[in-house]
């Protein structure tokens, strides 16, 4: 008899209490098992709220970082069983519409699922997205698909389905805390040869949740030459820490 895949959707919230409720009503929980939110020490009363919402909630002490709080998310859901883990934010940028095609591609045989949020071009800006970002992340894109050799469209965009399996493959204990972790997870997922695979989702882009500032994306696009090149390196036989 088939073993029955336990899912659970993590979600990573920091100062979401504005957005939270109306994003856990709406999220298809018949399609999940659990659903485990890890508050990254929020200044407002997400946590309390999550509570009240009767969510599976925990709160960090002190700020992790985006990396730092994804490790815990991970971690907690593989203590709990999970088999697949949904990743999704509570901040309503991403819409839940995306997991059923992501669960089926994963029971198909796929390890792990990128959204794609540039099924056609123009999406991220019809949706709101800031022509600033939309320009150097089309161009991020070109570049880590030519570098790392995938046929993939949106490396960088907050809506992933990871499974147990990829993640044993993979020391994601050693990635940044900060929002490099993702970028270098899908670095080591092509390095290790996981298999990959998009699906179109939707997006939101409004209010002050339009994403990272122009000083932090700067800083993120730098950090993601230096994964690349690290890359290249691994895979000319030196010995790098994060492939290994």
């Amino acid at each position: 008899m088939k073993k029955r895949l336990k899912i659970i959707t993590i979600f990573l919230a920091f100062n979401a209490s504005q957005t939270l409720e109306k994003f856990y009503h709406d999220f298809p929980k018949n399609l999940v098992d659990e659903i485990i939110l890890v508050d990254d020490a929020s200044k407002d009363k997400t946590y309390m709220l999550a509570k009240k919402l009767g969510i599976h909630s925990y709160r960090n002490s002190f700020n992790l970082g985006y990396g730092g709080n994804m490790k815990k998310a991970l971690n907690l859901a593989l203590k709990a069983g999970a088999d697949i883990i949904i990743d999704i934010h509570p901040d309503g940028e991403y819409k839940p519409s995306a997991i059923p095609l992501a669960i089926k591609k994963i029971k198909s045989g796929t390890e792990f699922i990128l959204g794609n949020r540039f099924t056609t071009l123009d999406n991220p800006l019809r949706s709101g997205m800031y022509y600033w970002k939309w320009i150097p992340i089309r161009l991020l894109n070109y570049i880590d698909k030519i570098m790392l050799g995938v046929n993939l469209d949106d490396f960088h965009q907050g809506f992933r389905v990871y499974t147990a399996k990829m993640l044993e493959k993979i020391n994601y204990q050693v990635n940044s805390n900060n929002y490099l972790f993702s970028f270098e997870l899908i670095a080591q997922a092509v390095y290790h040869k996981i298999r990959i695979a998009q699906v179109p989702v939707e997006t939101s882009y409004i209010g002050k949740k339009r994403g990272a500032s122009l000083k932090n994306s700067i800083k993120y696009a730098l950090g993601t030459f230096k994964v690349l090149g690290l890359f290249i390196l691994a895979r000319l036989g030196f010995k790098i820490n994060l492939f290994i």
